[in-house]
């Protein structure tokens, strides 16, 4: 049996997130466990029942969550996913994910993306992966997505996310 029976992924909807929630979900599949999808929308943000997500409730646009979320399902139903969303600060972000973890109790494992910055846009933009890392009490899994550089020219955007 495994010391994991949940796969905690934080996900901000980008691609290094989307690479990560596969190898989440590969995980979860062999380790009989389920993936929790975890997203932190900033206030004033309302979420509505049906999914959509309203983040200036005057002026902007709903961002459909149902269809973000939709885009990270398993491929298999032994895989069960389920689907977390918070409004907070970002600032607040990791207290939440941290607060999530405490809620999921033991053999938690965090699958998370990261843009794999180097050098100069590293210490600007910084690593929100690294600060992940460095501070949760739980294993945490860093995942980079592959740039397209590194992958062959006949490469699709299908095939891309089926790499791991």
């Amino acid at each position: 049996m495994s010391i994991f029976h949940t796969i905690l992924h934080p996900t901000d909807f980008n691609e290094p997130s989307k690479e990560a929630f596969h190898v989440a979900r590969s995980l979860a599949q062999d380790l009989g466990a389920r993936v929790v999808v975890f997203h932190v929308v900033p206030p004033p943000a309302i979420v509505s029942q049906d999914g959509r997500v309203i983040l200036d409730p005057k002026n902007a646009e709903p961002i459909d969550l149902w269809s973000e979320y939709r885009q990270l399902q398993a491929n298999t139903p032994k895989v069960p996913v389920q689907y977390a969303v918070v409004v907070g600060a970002k600032a607040e972000a990791k207290h939440m994910l941290e607060k999530k973890i405490r809620e999921l109790g033991e053999g938690v494992l965090v699958v998370m993306g990261s843009h794999g910055r180097t050098g100069m846009s590293r210490l600007i933009w910084g690593s929100k992966a690294e600060e992940v890392v460095r501070d949760l009490s739980c294993p945490v899994l860093v995942v980079k997505a592959p740039s397209q550089a590194q992958l062959p020219a006949s490469t699709t955007g299908a095939e891309t996310m089926a790499i791991a």
